[in-house]
């Protein structure tokens, strides 16, 4: 038996626990440059608006001013995240972090009623002290758990965020009132070339022979097949895992033309990116920066390049990653272009311990460790961004629009403890 914890409508939940005015009114979160709708209150899902409307057809569905529309704060929302994760990790066995408001997790009991009295405790612990609520389902497999994570939060009968699906006649009651769209790892394509083949609910994707699926689509389809008969056998990447490449990148606010504005985002990128490599403990060989025009703009010249640097010693200190990712920029930049996007990708990324010193090259690494220790204690002591490097200087031309960004900015509150 394996369990899943879901967070239920995790950016607006952890949005209405600093305003509890949100609460019962129709509330979305969107993306970056207030572009899309990322996350939906119940209100809202009622109201007919789809996941991944763009703002501006939110009037297409109901009156915009019936729905209170906010700015993404994505700091917060991991901030929370890390606390049911944590709590999470307390109370159970094996934890596998798969996403920032779900986690995977064996369950400690053998004894089906025992593992539902004590997850039901862990979900009161949770929004006692978070004030987020999470709904919990269990079964043989874990898709099979994540269809029952859905019923405990849709099902108004279930009071206490749990459900499991052990029965076999339980199993196949659920999988028949289970759209096949909604069956974890079926796609928009994948689900329209099922229901040409008259296969409309889970139950009938179940039924088919797993063999007979992977000749017609793939291994993956099959293992959803087998893990719909009840079969553990779905891989799981954890979100916690070292990665082999990352980058970090956004569209911008406005079309940039200065090349101080898009050096500052460049600096920006390029500290999350060593900040990233510092916590998963591992180093980079290379640094690439690109630069993007605005391909929709027909008034004005589209530009896209990219430029990579190798560093003579892989590091994850800020200053060397920061140094190679503008010496890129410096290979990329146009005047007189109209710039909308950037972004900084790292790797070539080994593990940081045994890494191998560049015998012409100077500097001392040993003292960059430390001092990026120190910046990473003082910023994780009294807020992110407190210590950075002087290139980035802040003129923020670039940054994403928040023009729905809600009053409060800080996370510190919650260190107290939620009230219900």
């Amino acid at each position: 038996m394996l369990g899943l914890a879901d967070c239920n409508n995790f950016f607006v939940s952890c949005e209405r626990v600093f305003n509890p005015s949100l609460n019962g009114k129709p509330v979305v979160v969107l993306s970056n440059n207030d572009g899309c709708v990322i996350a939906r209150s119940n209100e809202s899902k009622a109201l007919g608006i789809p996941m991944g409307c763009p703002a501006f057809q939110i009037q297409d569905y109901c009156d915009p001013r019936q729905v209170v529309q906010l700015s993404a704060r994505h700091v917060m929302y991991c901030d929370m995240s890390h606390r049911v994760m944590h709590i999470l990790g307390e109370e159970l066995e094996q934890l596998q972090v798969y996403s920032v408001d779900e986690a995977f997790f064996t369950l400690p009991y053998d004894d089906v009623e025992r593992n539902h009295a004590h997850m039901a405790r862990v979900v009161r612990r949770i929004y006692s002290s978070t004030g987020l609520p999470v709904s919990v389902g269990f079964a043989p497999s874990r898709t099979l758990a994540k269809i029952a994570s859905h019923v405990a939060k849709k099902d108004r009968r279930i009071t206490d965020g749990v459900y499991w699906l052990v029965r076999p006649e339980a199993i196949a009651t659920i999988l028949r009132r289970t759209p096949v769209g909604d069956v974890w790892g079926i796609g928009r394509r994948l689900e329209g070339s099922l229901q040409a083949r008259g296969i409309t609910t889970a139950l009938q994707l179940a039924q088919l022979s797993p063999a007979q699926v992977r000749r017609d689509y793939n291994v993956v389809v099959e293992r959803t097949v087998r893990e719909l008969r009840g079969e553990n056998v779905m891989a799981i990447n954890p979100v916690d895992v070292a990665h082999s490449s990352i980058m970090q990148s956004r569209t911008f606010g406005q079309i940039i033309t200065s090349r101080r504005e898009v050096q500052d985002a460049v600096v920006h990128f390029a500290q999350r990116c060593a900040k990233r490599l510092r916590d998963q403990n591992s180093v980079a060989g290379a640094v690439l920066t690109w630069v993007r025009g605005d391909r929709f703009r027909e008034d004005l010249p589209f530009y896209s390049n990219s430029c990579q640097m190798r560093l003579g010693t892989p590091s994850s200190s800020a200053m060397a990653i920061v140094h190679h990712a503008l010496l890129a920029l410096n290979n990329v930049w146009h005047d007189g272009m109209a710039y909308r996007k950037a972004g900084v990708l790292v790797s070539d990324i080994t593990p940081a311990h045994g890494v191998q010193l560049n015998l012409f090259e100077g500097g001392d690494p040993v003292g960059e460790r430390n001092l990026m220790t120190a910046i990473d204690d003082v910023n994780r002591q009294y807020g992110r961004d407190m210590v950075q490097l002087a290139p980035e200087l802040g003129v923020g031309q670039w940054r994403p629009k928040t023009s729905h960004t809600a009053p409060t900015s800080s996370t510190l509150r919650i260190y107290t403890g939620f009230k219900p």
